[in-house]
């Protein structure tokens, strides 16, 4: 993947504060899948099963698209969650520095190396957001708790898609007004 797209899908906005219900074909039914973590090139989702196809044709209602796997990670060992636990505190980091175009970019990087947890606690020491051992084995519990599933991320290249994306854009928009709103008065 160009160093430019792995910018656009892990830079851009992703929206979690409403899932996109979608189907997806698996063999000769259609199954539903909650879109989360959203933008305009692709999404995640979990499911109970192992999907082998890297392909995935798609639907909302009639409207129809295919995307691609791009990653799958499972969530059932502590060594798995904590990689996406600490993957997640870099993605959370990279975003408070898009102003430092290069340090972004190397974050972005190296949430994708899998393993090299020491090094990627160290960075995240340096950067002082390296949670305690004690807040890391709840951030790891409360994971498996959430999400004890296949976790995917799909990469969509298709104008269905970016319709989808703008019309739950627009009809959410009052919650993303209100959530703005409440943190202005100190609220969360």
């Amino acid at each position: 993947m160009a160093e430019d797209q792995l910018s656009i899908s892990r830079n851009d906005d992703r929206h979690s504060h409403i899932g996109i219900r979608l189907q997806y074909r698996a063999d000769d039914k259609w199954e539903f899948l909650e879109a989360l973590e959203w933008n305009g090139v692709g999404f995640n989702f979990y499911h109970a099963h192992p999907i082998e196809e890297p392909e995935l044709q798609l639907r909302r209602g009639l409207t129809r698209f295919t995307g691609t796997i791009a990653w799958h990670s499972l969530n059932t060992s502590d060594e798995v969650v904590l990689a996406t636990v600490v993957n997640r505190l870099l993605y959370t980091q990279a975003k408070g520095v898009v102003n430092n175009p290069q340090l972004h970019m190397r974050l972005i990087k190296l949430m994708r190396v899998p393993g090299i947890m020491a090094e990627k606690l160290q960075v995240l020491t340096s950067l002082g957001a390296a949670p305690s051992d004690a807040k890391m084995a709840e951030l790891v519990a409360k994971r498996k708790l959430e999400h004890p599933m296949y976790h995917y991320g799909v990469r969509v290249q298709s104008e269905a898609w970016g319709s989808i994306v703008e019309s739950a854009l627009s009809v959410s928009s009052v919650l993303v007004s209100l959530d703005k709103w409440s943190g202005a008065f100190g609220k969360s």
